[in-house]
């Protein structure tokens, strides 16, 4: 089995892959999203404490930008808590053409975290960039 035959998931979504080019399967909800591309940054709030005020709202539990050949792919979980719609993790994705379209994307999120990974993941993402 060679270097680019492994398929990299959810869990590999850390620093020694920063910069890698890698296949990627990821799941959002159902769906296996699987493709080729870099790993520009990402943030998880797992190793964060989060605020007293944070943990009875919906929060971003992760993040993680990549770079494909044609496009730039934002991969994020969201953990709804004490909302009448919806409970619990849900998975999300975001495509964007550019770097500018990213961070704008980014910014406008509005989770109650959002503190703690804005605009820090972005930063890491464009220095990552080539």
């Amino acid at each position: 089995m060679g270097l680019f035959s492994r398929t990299f998931r959810e869990k590999d979504i850390n620093s020694t892959n920063l910069g890698k080019i890698r296949q990627y399967t990821l799941l959002r909800g159902d769906i296996k999203l699987s493709f080729k591309g870099q790993l520009l940054g990402f943030y998880h709030a797992e190793g964060d404490c989060l605020e007293q005020a944070a943990q009875n709202q919906t929060h971003l539990r992760s993040i993680a930008i990549f770079k494909t050949q044609t496009r730039y792919l934002i991969w994020y979980v969201l953990y709804y808590q004490n909302n009448e719609h919806l409970s619990g993790k849900y998975v999300h994705a975001h495509a964007a053409g550019d770097m500018s379209g990213v961070a704008k994307f980014i910014e406008a999120m509005t989770y109650v975290n959002k503190r703690a990974f804005f605009p820090a993941v972005v930063e890491d993402a464009q220095a990552k960039d080539t």
